[in-house]
Protein backbone atom coordinates (compact mmCIF):
# COMPACT_ATOMS: atom_id res chain seq x y z
CA UNK A 1 0.00 0.00 0.00
CA UNK A 2 1.17 3.50 -0.82
CA UNK A 3 0.56 6.25 1.75
CA UNK A 4 0.31 9.97 1.04
CA UNK A 5 0.26 13.08 3.19
CA UNK A 6 -3.24 14.49 3.17
CA UNK A 7 -2.66 17.94 1.79
CA UNK A 8 -0.73 20.21 4.13
CA UNK A 9 -1.31 18.04 7.20
CA UNK A 10 1.00 15.47 8.72
CA UNK A 11 -1.71 12.82 8.36
CA UNK A 12 -0.73 9.75 6.32
CA UNK A 13 -3.56 8.16 4.36
CA UNK A 14 -3.68 5.11 2.12
CA UNK A 15 -3.86 5.98 -1.58
CA UNK A 16 -6.89 3.70 -1.80
CA UNK A 17 -9.68 4.33 0.67
CA UNK A 18 -12.90 2.48 1.32
CA UNK A 19 -16.29 4.19 1.17
CA UNK A 20 -19.32 2.31 2.50
CA UNK A 21 -22.16 4.18 0.80
CA UNK A 22 -23.81 0.91 -0.28
CA UNK A 23 -22.84 -1.24 2.73
CA UNK A 24 -25.71 -1.14 5.20
CA UNK A 25 -28.24 -3.87 4.44
CA UNK A 26 -28.77 -6.19 7.46
CA UNK A 27 -28.66 -9.29 5.28
CA UNK A 28 -25.17 -8.28 4.09
CA UNK A 29 -23.70 -7.78 7.57
CA UNK A 30 -21.32 -10.73 7.44
CA UNK A 31 -20.03 -9.72 4.01
CA UNK A 32 -19.65 -6.09 5.03
CA UNK A 33 -17.53 -7.08 8.03
CA UNK A 34 -15.39 -9.30 5.78
CA UNK A 35 -14.81 -6.36 3.41
CA UNK A 36 -13.64 -4.08 6.23
CA UNK A 37 -11.38 -6.84 7.54
CA UNK A 38 -9.74 -7.42 4.16
CA UNK A 39 -9.34 -3.69 3.53
CA UNK A 40 -7.57 -3.25 6.85
CA UNK A 41 -5.33 -6.28 6.23
CA UNK A 42 -4.38 -4.84 2.83
CA UNK A 43 -3.20 -1.60 4.44
CA UNK A 44 -6.22 0.60 3.79
CA UNK A 45 -6.50 2.98 6.72
CA UNK A 46 -8.96 5.50 5.24
CA UNK A 47 -12.65 4.63 5.80
CA UNK A 48 -15.30 7.07 4.59
CA UNK A 49 -19.02 7.31 5.33
CA UNK A 50 -21.72 10.00 5.79
CA UNK A 51 -24.80 10.80 7.83
CA UNK A 52 -26.76 10.79 4.54
CA UNK A 53 -25.97 7.19 3.62
CA UNK A 54 -29.27 5.43 4.32
CA UNK A 55 -30.08 7.83 7.15
CA UNK A 56 -27.05 6.84 9.24
CA UNK A 57 -27.29 3.06 8.73
CA UNK A 58 -23.97 3.03 6.84
CA UNK A 59 -22.29 4.79 9.77
CA UNK A 60 -23.75 2.21 12.15
CA UNK A 61 -22.49 -0.66 9.99
CA UNK A 62 -18.97 0.75 9.86
CA UNK A 63 -18.98 1.25 13.61
CA UNK A 64 -20.15 -2.31 14.24
CA UNK A 65 -17.46 -3.71 11.95
CA UNK A 66 -14.70 -1.81 13.73
CA UNK A 67 -15.97 -3.00 17.09
CA UNK A 68 -16.49 -6.65 16.08
CA UNK A 69 -13.08 -6.83 14.40
CA UNK A 70 -11.47 -5.02 17.35
CA UNK A 71 -9.52 -2.77 15.00
CA UNK A 72 -7.13 -0.41 16.82
CA UNK A 73 -8.63 3.06 16.61
CA UNK A 74 -5.28 4.84 16.33
CA UNK A 75 -4.50 2.95 13.11
CA UNK A 76 -7.68 4.10 11.37
CA UNK A 77 -8.58 7.35 9.64
CA UNK A 78 -12.37 7.57 9.93
CA UNK A 79 -14.27 10.27 8.05
CA UNK A 80 -17.91 11.19 7.85
CA UNK A 81 -19.90 14.01 6.27
CA UNK A 82 -22.70 16.31 7.40
CA UNK A 83 -25.17 18.48 5.47
CA UNK A 84 -27.88 16.19 4.14
CA UNK A 85 -30.14 14.22 6.46
CA UNK A 86 -33.54 13.55 4.95
CA UNK A 87 -34.26 11.05 7.68
CA UNK A 88 -37.64 9.30 7.79
CA UNK A 89 -40.13 10.04 10.53
CA UNK A 90 -41.28 13.52 9.64
CA UNK A 91 -39.86 16.81 8.45
CA UNK A 92 -37.08 18.43 10.45
CA UNK A 93 -36.25 21.68 8.70
CA UNK A 94 -33.05 22.25 10.68
CA UNK A 95 -31.60 18.90 9.60
CA UNK A 96 -32.26 19.03 5.88
CA UNK A 97 -29.50 20.30 3.61
CA UNK A 98 -27.95 22.83 5.95
CA UNK A 99 -24.68 23.71 7.62
CA UNK A 100 -26.14 25.85 10.36
CA UNK A 101 -24.30 25.46 13.64
CA UNK A 102 -27.18 23.57 15.22
CA UNK A 103 -27.12 20.91 12.53
CA UNK A 104 -23.32 20.64 12.40
CA UNK A 105 -23.03 19.98 16.13
CA UNK A 106 -26.09 17.73 16.44
CA UNK A 107 -25.17 15.79 13.32
CA UNK A 108 -21.63 15.12 14.53
CA UNK A 109 -22.96 13.96 17.91
CA UNK A 110 -25.36 11.61 16.13
CA UNK A 111 -22.64 10.32 13.80
CA UNK A 112 -20.33 9.54 16.70
CA UNK A 113 -23.15 7.65 18.37
CA UNK A 114 -23.80 5.70 15.16
CA UNK A 115 -20.10 4.92 14.75
CA UNK A 116 -19.65 4.08 18.46
CA UNK A 117 -16.59 6.36 18.49
CA UNK A 118 -15.43 9.25 20.64
CA UNK A 119 -14.15 11.17 17.61
CA UNK A 120 -13.71 11.04 13.86
CA UNK A 121 -10.48 12.04 12.19
CA UNK A 122 -12.08 14.26 9.53
CA UNK A 123 -15.54 15.78 9.35
CA UNK A 124 -16.67 17.03 5.93
CA UNK A 125 -19.15 19.68 4.90
CA UNK A 126 -20.91 17.41 2.40
CA UNK A 127 -22.09 20.25 0.15
CA UNK A 128 -21.73 24.02 0.08
CA UNK A 129 -24.58 25.78 1.89
CA UNK A 130 -25.60 28.92 0.02
CA UNK A 131 -28.04 29.97 2.75
CA UNK A 132 -25.71 29.88 5.76
CA UNK A 133 -22.92 32.42 6.23
CA UNK A 134 -19.30 31.41 5.86
CA UNK A 135 -18.76 32.72 9.38
CA UNK A 136 -21.28 30.30 10.85
CA UNK A 137 -19.98 27.34 8.85
CA UNK A 138 -16.32 27.90 9.72
CA UNK A 139 -17.05 28.58 13.39
CA UNK A 140 -19.30 25.51 13.58
CA UNK A 141 -16.60 23.16 12.33
CA UNK A 142 -13.97 24.96 14.41
CA UNK A 143 -16.05 24.22 17.51
CA UNK A 144 -16.28 20.52 16.60
CA UNK A 145 -12.48 20.35 16.53
CA UNK A 146 -12.04 22.36 19.72
CA UNK A 147 -14.52 20.03 21.44
CA UNK A 148 -12.32 17.06 20.51
CA UNK A 149 -14.90 15.42 18.23
CA UNK A 150 -12.69 15.64 15.13
CA UNK A 151 -9.07 16.44 14.30
CA UNK A 152 -9.72 18.14 10.96
CA UNK A 153 -12.57 19.50 8.86
CA UNK A 154 -12.81 19.43 5.10
CA UNK A 155 -15.05 20.29 2.17
CA UNK A 156 -16.95 18.08 -0.25
CA UNK A 157 -18.40 19.18 -3.58
CA UNK A 158 -17.27 22.79 -3.03
CA UNK A 159 -15.67 24.86 -5.77
CA UNK A 160 -12.37 26.68 -5.40
CA UNK A 161 -13.98 30.06 -4.73
CA UNK A 162 -16.09 28.66 -1.90
CA UNK A 163 -13.07 26.94 -0.37
CA UNK A 164 -10.98 30.11 -0.67
CA UNK A 165 -13.68 32.10 1.12
CA UNK A 166 -13.66 29.64 4.04
CA UNK A 167 -9.84 29.72 4.22
CA UNK A 168 -9.82 33.52 4.15
CA UNK A 169 -12.33 33.77 6.99
CA UNK A 170 -10.51 31.17 9.08
CA UNK A 171 -7.14 32.88 8.60
CA UNK A 172 -8.55 36.34 9.35
CA UNK A 173 -10.08 35.23 12.64
CA UNK A 174 -7.47 32.71 13.80
CA UNK A 175 -9.73 29.70 13.21
CA UNK A 176 -8.98 26.27 11.74
CA UNK A 177 -8.90 26.00 7.95
CA UNK A 178 -10.47 23.16 5.97
CA UNK A 179 -7.75 20.78 4.79
CA UNK A 180 -9.08 18.86 1.79
CA UNK A 181 -11.78 18.59 -0.86
CA UNK A 182 -13.75 15.44 -1.65
CA UNK A 183 -15.40 15.29 -5.05
CA UNK A 184 -16.07 13.14 -8.09
CA UNK A 185 -13.02 12.46 -10.23
CA UNK A 186 -12.49 9.96 -13.01
CA UNK A 187 -11.45 9.81 -16.65
CA UNK A 188 -14.69 11.50 -17.75
CA UNK A 189 -14.85 14.07 -14.94
CA UNK A 190 -11.56 15.93 -14.70
CA UNK A 191 -12.09 19.70 -14.64
CA UNK A 192 -12.47 20.26 -10.88
CA UNK A 193 -9.36 18.38 -9.78
CA UNK A 194 -7.14 19.10 -12.79
CA UNK A 195 -8.09 22.74 -13.33
CA UNK A 196 -10.39 24.42 -10.79
CA UNK A 197 -8.47 23.37 -7.67
CA UNK A 198 -4.93 23.76 -9.02
CA UNK A 199 -4.48 27.18 -7.45
CA UNK A 200 -5.36 25.76 -4.02
CA UNK A 201 -2.82 22.95 -4.43
CA UNK A 202 -0.10 25.45 -5.24
CA UNK A 203 -1.02 28.05 -2.61
CA UNK A 204 -2.08 25.86 0.34
CA UNK A 205 -1.20 22.29 -0.65
CA UNK A 206 -4.92 21.61 -0.30
CA UNK A 207 -5.70 17.91 0.04
CA UNK A 208 -7.87 15.67 -2.13
CA UNK A 209 -9.99 12.60 -1.41
CA UNK A 210 -11.93 11.66 -4.52
CA UNK A 211 -14.93 9.37 -5.02
CA UNK A 212 -16.36 7.40 -7.94
CA UNK A 213 -13.02 6.79 -9.72
CA UNK A 214 -14.76 4.14 -11.87
CA UNK A 215 -17.67 6.45 -12.75
CA UNK A 216 -20.10 4.17 -10.95
CA UNK A 217 -18.73 1.18 -12.88
CA UNK A 218 -19.30 2.72 -16.31
CA UNK A 219 -15.56 2.87 -17.09
CA UNK A 220 -15.15 -0.86 -16.41
CA UNK A 221 -17.26 -1.77 -19.44
CA UNK A 222 -19.94 -3.53 -17.41
CA UNK A 223 -22.69 -1.44 -19.04
CA UNK A 224 -21.63 -1.82 -22.67
CA UNK A 225 -24.21 -4.56 -23.26
CA UNK A 226 -26.95 -3.18 -21.05
CA UNK A 227 -27.49 -3.02 -17.30
CA UNK A 228 -26.43 -6.21 -15.45
CA UNK A 229 -28.93 -7.54 -12.93
CA UNK A 230 -26.39 -7.39 -10.10
CA UNK A 231 -25.34 -3.76 -10.66
CA UNK A 232 -26.26 -0.78 -8.51
CA UNK A 233 -28.12 0.67 -11.51
CA UNK A 234 -30.43 -2.37 -11.75
CA UNK A 235 -32.15 -2.27 -8.36
CA UNK A 236 -33.06 -0.05 -5.47
CA UNK A 237 -30.55 0.07 -2.65
CA UNK A 238 -32.01 2.18 0.11
CA UNK A 239 -31.88 5.89 -0.74
CA UNK A 240 -29.82 5.13 -3.88
CA UNK A 241 -32.68 4.02 -6.12
CA UNK A 242 -31.92 2.54 -9.52
CA UNK A 243 -33.36 5.67 -11.19
CA UNK A 244 -31.06 7.92 -9.13
CA UNK A 245 -28.02 5.74 -9.82
CA UNK A 246 -28.71 5.63 -13.54
CA UNK A 247 -29.19 9.38 -13.76
CA UNK A 248 -26.07 10.10 -11.73
CA UNK A 249 -23.54 7.66 -13.13
CA UNK A 250 -24.89 6.06 -16.24
CA UNK A 251 -27.33 7.91 -18.44
CA UNK A 252 -25.41 11.18 -18.77
CA UNK A 253 -22.34 9.25 -19.98
CA UNK A 254 -23.91 6.45 -21.99
CA UNK A 255 -25.74 8.91 -24.24
CA UNK A 256 -22.41 10.02 -25.72
CA UNK A 257 -21.18 7.59 -28.40
CA UNK A 258 -17.60 8.83 -27.89
CA UNK A 259 -17.75 7.72 -24.25
CA UNK A 260 -18.95 4.25 -25.23
CA UNK A 261 -16.22 3.92 -27.83
CA UNK A 262 -13.66 5.08 -25.27
CA UNK A 263 -14.75 2.49 -22.74
CA UNK A 264 -14.37 -0.21 -25.39
CA UNK A 265 -10.78 0.92 -25.94
CA UNK A 266 -10.13 0.80 -22.20
CA UNK A 267 -11.40 -2.78 -22.14
CA UNK A 268 -9.15 -3.70 -25.08
CA UNK A 269 -6.09 -2.06 -23.54
CA UNK A 270 -6.66 -3.78 -20.21
CA UNK A 271 -6.69 -7.14 -21.98
CA UNK A 272 -3.35 -6.33 -23.58
CA UNK A 273 -1.94 -5.53 -20.15
CA UNK A 274 -3.52 -8.60 -18.54
CA UNK A 275 -5.38 -6.50 -15.98
CA UNK A 276 -9.04 -5.64 -15.52
CA UNK A 277 -10.49 -2.34 -16.75
CA UNK A 278 -11.18 -1.37 -13.12
CA UNK A 279 -7.52 -1.85 -12.22
CA UNK A 280 -6.36 0.17 -15.22
CA UNK A 281 -8.70 3.09 -14.47
CA UNK A 282 -7.88 3.07 -10.76
CA UNK A 283 -4.14 3.06 -11.44
CA UNK A 284 -4.60 6.06 -13.76
CA UNK A 285 -6.43 7.87 -10.95
CA UNK A 286 -4.02 7.28 -8.08
CA UNK A 287 -1.01 8.02 -10.30
CA UNK A 288 -2.10 11.66 -10.31
CA UNK A 289 0.24 13.34 -7.82
CA UNK A 290 -2.50 15.71 -6.68
CA UNK A 291 -4.85 12.89 -5.62
CA UNK A 292 -4.18 11.84 -2.02
CA UNK A 293 -6.92 9.20 -1.67
CA UNK A 294 -9.14 7.47 -4.22
CA UNK A 295 -12.21 6.16 -2.41
CA UNK A 296 -13.51 2.88 -3.75
CA UNK A 297 -16.58 0.89 -2.82
CA UNK A 298 -17.23 -2.85 -2.86
CA UNK A 299 -20.23 -5.11 -2.46
CA UNK A 300 -18.06 -8.13 -1.77
CA UNK A 301 -14.47 -9.09 -1.05
CA UNK A 302 -13.85 -10.07 -4.67
CA UNK A 303 -14.56 -6.53 -5.85
CA UNK A 304 -12.23 -5.16 -3.19
CA UNK A 305 -9.47 -7.56 -4.24
CA UNK A 306 -9.84 -6.36 -7.82
CA UNK A 307 -9.38 -2.75 -6.69
CA UNK A 308 -6.30 -3.70 -4.69
CA UNK A 309 -4.82 -5.16 -7.86
CA UNK A 310 -4.44 -1.63 -9.22
CA UNK A 311 -1.52 -1.11 -6.84
CA UNK A 312 0.58 -3.66 -8.71
CA UNK A 313 -0.17 -1.99 -12.03
CA UNK A 314 0.72 1.38 -10.50
CA UNK A 315 4.32 0.21 -10.13
CA UNK A 316 4.50 -0.45 -13.89
CA UNK A 317 2.61 2.66 -15.01
CA UNK A 318 4.77 4.82 -17.29
CA UNK A 319 4.48 7.78 -19.64
CA UNK A 320 3.81 5.54 -22.62
CA UNK A 321 0.79 3.96 -20.96
CA UNK A 322 -0.36 7.38 -19.80
CA UNK A 323 -0.27 8.64 -23.39
CA UNK A 324 -2.30 5.65 -24.60
CA UNK A 325 -4.99 6.46 -22.07
CA UNK A 326 -4.87 10.19 -22.70
CA UNK A 327 -5.82 9.89 -26.37
CA UNK A 328 -8.86 7.72 -25.61
CA UNK A 329 -11.09 10.60 -24.50
CA UNK A 330 -8.78 13.58 -25.22
CA UNK A 331 -10.50 15.57 -22.49
CA UNK A 332 -7.65 16.89 -20.32
CA UNK A 333 -8.59 20.42 -19.17
CA UNK A 334 -6.69 23.11 -21.02
CA UNK A 335 -4.12 24.76 -18.81
CA UNK A 336 -3.79 28.51 -18.39
CA UNK A 337 -1.13 30.51 -20.16
CA UNK A 338 1.89 31.33 -18.04
CA UNK A 339 2.09 35.09 -18.52
CA UNK A 340 5.67 35.25 -17.27
CA UNK A 341 6.93 33.06 -20.08
CA UNK A 342 3.97 33.32 -22.47
CA UNK A 343 4.01 29.56 -22.79
CA UNK A 344 1.35 27.00 -22.12
CA UNK A 345 1.67 25.53 -18.65
CA UNK A 346 2.41 21.82 -18.64
CA UNK A 347 -0.28 19.48 -17.39
CA UNK A 348 0.23 18.49 -13.78
CA UNK A 349 -0.34 14.74 -13.92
Amino acid sequence: MQYNRLGNTGLLVSCLGFGNMVNFQPQDEEMNIAIIKRAYEAGINFFDTAEFYEYGEAEKQLGRSIKILKLPREKLVITTKVFINQSPGGLNVNRMCTLNRKHIIEAVNRSLQNLQLDYVDIIYAHQFDTETSTEEIVRGFNQIIEDGKAFYWATSNWNSGQIQEAINYADLHGLIRPIAEQGEYHMLQRKQFEYDLVGLYEKYNYGTTIYSPLCGGFLTGKYLDGIPDDSRCAKDNGWMTKERAQNRWLLKYIKNPKNLEGVKRIVELSKELNVTPAQLVLAWTIRNKDINVAITGARNVTQLEESLGSLELLQKFDEKLDEKLEIIFENAPKQDLNYRTFQQNKKRR
